[in-house]
C-alpha cells in the first residue's frame, strides 16, 4: 500500500463534521440567549442594560469559536499522527516483501523504516534524505519485459535476474558414435547489475554441468566512461565473434568445429572500450572497440602452472556503424591475437559439431603458443552475414628423445554463415529477437506462427603434427530457427560431416556422416 502524507477524504469528512456538530450548539445557544426574556424591569431599565448584555453574549461566542478552532485542530494533528503511525507500517511490510534473494535488503530496509517511525534517523542522513527515504520504498522488485530485478529506489543498487535452458536431442547415421540422446545441454542463471553505480557485476552458474565446475562468469567490471573499463574476475578470453556471442544467441545449435581452436572463459583482468567518432562535429558514424587482457589460459577455475600469463588483444571495428546507408551502417570487422605457455598441457583436439567422433586426438604440448582470428559479421535487417578464421600453433619443446623438441601442433580453420528471416524481423548482432507476432498471441481467433528463419553453415577445421597429414573436416548445416515469442526458441539443424581420411570417420570406410540436432531453448 502507499499512503499520502495528507489526510484522506473520510478523515477530512470526520474532521469537518466534528467541526460543525459543536458550531451549531454554539449558534443554539446564541439564538436561546438573543430570545427576548421574561422580566419584571421597567421598559426604560430594560433599554439601559440591553447594550452591556448583547455585548457581553458576543464575548462569551467569541470565546466558545476559539476554543472551537484549538479543539478541531488537536483533533486534525491527532488524525495526521495516525496516518504517519499507518503509513510507516504500510512501509515497513513493504520492505519486507520486497527482501532480496539473501533477506538483507529487506531486513535493512525494515530496519530503516522502523528508525524513522520512531524518529530515530540515522546520524549521516540529513533531513531532505530522511523524508525522501519515508516517501519512497527503499527496495523496487518487478520485471522490465526481459528480466526480473530488484532495484534501490536512488538507483545505485540493482541486479537483473537472468537464464537460459537448453534441452538437445541428438540423431546419428548408424556407425561408431555415441548412442541418439536427449539431453539438457545448458541449464543456467545469472545475476547481473550494478553498485554504487559504476560498478558492473555478473554472477552466472551453470547446473547442467557434470564436471564440478558450476561457475561460468563472476566479475567486476568498472564502468566510469565507456572509452576505457576494467574487468576482473572469470570470463571469456576475447577472442573469436562466435565464441564471445552468448549461447543463447547462437543461431545453429552448436557452434562451428573452429570453435575448438579458441579458448573460452578463464579467470584474469581486462582494460576494454568503446570509442566513437563524428563527420562534421555533428553526426556519429563509426566505432571502434578495443580489448587488452591477461588470463591464467587453462580453463574454468584453473590456476596458471608456469608462472606466465596468457595475454589477449582484440581490435573490432564498425566504420558506418550509425550512419545512414544501409548496406554500410551493419558492417563489421576485427581480429584478436593471443599468446602464453603451456606447461604438459594438452592440444587442440578435432571434433565436429555433432561431437559424435575425435578426428584427431589432442597431443601433449609443451611451451609457447600462439592463436590468431580474423572475423567478419555484415547485419543487412533480415538477413545476417559472418564469417570467420582462427588459427593456432603449439610448441612441443623437450618431449622428444633425449630432451629434443618434436615438430608443433598447427591447425587451421575458417567458417561462413548466411542466416535470414522469412518473417521480416532485423536480427539483432547479439541479443534477443523479438517476433512481430507471438505464437497464439492473437485473440481475434487467427493464430499467429512466431517468427521464422533460414540458416546455412560451412566449416572447415585442418589440424597437423608432422606424424599425419589427413586430419581435417568439413561439415555443411542448415535448417530452420522457430522463435515462437521472444523467451522460447526451436532449432533444427540438418548437418552432413565430412571426413578426409575413412578411417578417422564416425562410419569406418564412409567419408559421409549425416547427423540431425535440435534444441527447445527458453531464455529470459
Amino acid at each position: 500500500m502507499n499512503f499520502d502524507r495528507k489526510p484522506s477524504l473520510f478523515h477530512l469528512l470526520l474532521a469537518i463534521f466534528a467541526l460543525l456538530v459543536p458550531l451549531a450548539s454554539a449558534q443554539a445557544q446564541a439564538n436561546k440567549s438573543e430570545a427576548p426574556a421574561v422580566s419584571n424591569q421597567k421598559p426604560e431599565q430594560q433599554s439601559d442594560t440591553s447594550g452591556a448584555s448583547e455585548m457581553e453574549q458576543l464575548k462569551s461566542q467569541v470565546k466558545q469559536l476559539q476554543a472551537l478552532i484549538e479543539q478541531q485542530q488537536r483533533a486534525l494533528a491527532t488524525i495526521q499522527k495516525r496516518l504517519d503511525e499507518t503509513d510507516g507500517k504500510a512501509r515497513a511490510a513493504a520492505a519486507v516483501s520486497s527482501t532480496g534473494l539473501d533477506g538483507t535488503v529487506g531486513v535493512s530496509a525494515d530496519l530503516r523504516t522502523a528508525s524513522l517511525q520512531a524518529g530515530q534517523a540515522p546520524k549521516d542522513a540529513p533531513a531532505a534524505s530522511q523524508a525522501k527515504a519515508q516517501d519512497k520504498p527503499a527496495v523496487v522488485a518487478g520485471w522490465d519485459r526481459n528480466h526480473a530485478f530488484l532495484r534501490s529506489a536512488d538507483s545505485s543498487f540493482e541486479t537483473y535476474i537472468g537464464g537460459y535452458a537448453q534441452l538437445d536431442g541428438r540423431a546419428y547415421q548408424s556407425g561408431d558414435h555415441p548412442p541418439n540422446t536427449f539431453l539438457i545441454r545448458r541449464a543456467r542463471l545469472a545475476a547481473e547489475g550494478k553498485v554504487a553505480r559504476y560498478f558492473d557485476f555478473k554472477l552466472e552458474g551453470d547446473f547442467a554441468d557434470t564436471s564440478g565446475t558450476l561457475l561460468r562468469d563472476f566479475y567486476v567490471n568498472i564502468h566510469r566512461i565507456d572509452e576505457f573499463q576494467l574487468r576482473f574476475g572469470q570470463f571469456r578470453v576475447p577472442i573469436s565473434q562466435e565464441e564471445i556471442r552468448t549461447d543463447s544467441f547462437q543461431d545453429f545449435v552448436e557452434r562451428s568445429m573452429v570453435n575448438n581452436l579458441v579458448p573460452s572463459r578463464s579467470p584474469g583482468l581486462m582494460a576494454w572500450g568503446t570509442l566513437n567518432w563524428t563527420k562534421d562535429e555533428i553526426i556519429q558514424t563509426g566505432e571502434f572497440e578495443y580489448y587488452i587482457g591477461a588470463f591464467n589460459g587453462k580453463g574454468l577455475l584453473a590456476n596458471n602452472n608456469n608462472g606466465t600469463p596468457e595475454t589477449a588483444i582484440r581490435l573490432r571495428f564498425a566504420p558506418w556503424r550509425n550512419g545512414k546507408g544501409f548496406i554500410s551502417k551493419g558492417f563489421i570487422f576485427g581480429g584478436a591475437f593471443t599468446q602464453g605457455r603451456s606447461l604438459g598441457g594438452t592440444s587442440v583436439r578435432g571434433q565436429t559439431e555433432s561431437r559424435s567422433f575425435s578426428f584427431f586426438t589432442p597431443d601433449t604440448i609443451n611451451g609457447k603458443y600462439i592463436r590468431a582470428n580474423g572475423e567478419m559479421t555484415w547485419l543487412l535487417g533480415p538477413a545476417v552475414i559472418r564469417a570467420e578464421y582462427d588459427q593456432t600453433n603449439q610448441r612441443r619443446d623437450n618431449l622428444g628423445v633425449a630432451g629434443r623438441n618434436l615438430p608443433g601442433v598447427v591447425a587451421k580453420g575458417y567458417t561462413a554463415q548466411f542466416t535470414y528471416m522469412l518473417t521480416g524481423e532485423d536480427k539483432p548482432e547479439a541479443g534477443t529477437l523479438t517476433p512481430k507476432h507471438n505464437l497464439f498471441s492473437d485473440g481475434k481467433g487467427l493464430h499467429r506462427f512466431g517468427a521464422w528463419e533460414l540458416k546455412f553453415r560451412y566449416a572447415n577445421l585442418q589440424i597437423a603434427d608432422s606424424t599425419a597429414k589427413s586430419n581435417r573436416a568439413e561439415s555443411f548445416y542448415f535448417g530452420p530457427n522457430w522463435y515462437m515469442n521472444r523467451y522460447v526458441r526451436y532449432m533444427l539443424d540438418i548437418g552432413f560431416e565430412r571426413f578426409k581420411d575413412p578411417a578417422r570417420s564416425p562410419k569406418p570406410g564412409d567419408r559421409n556422416f549425416f547427423v540431425v540436432l535440435s534444441r527447445v531453448q527458453v531464455a529470459f
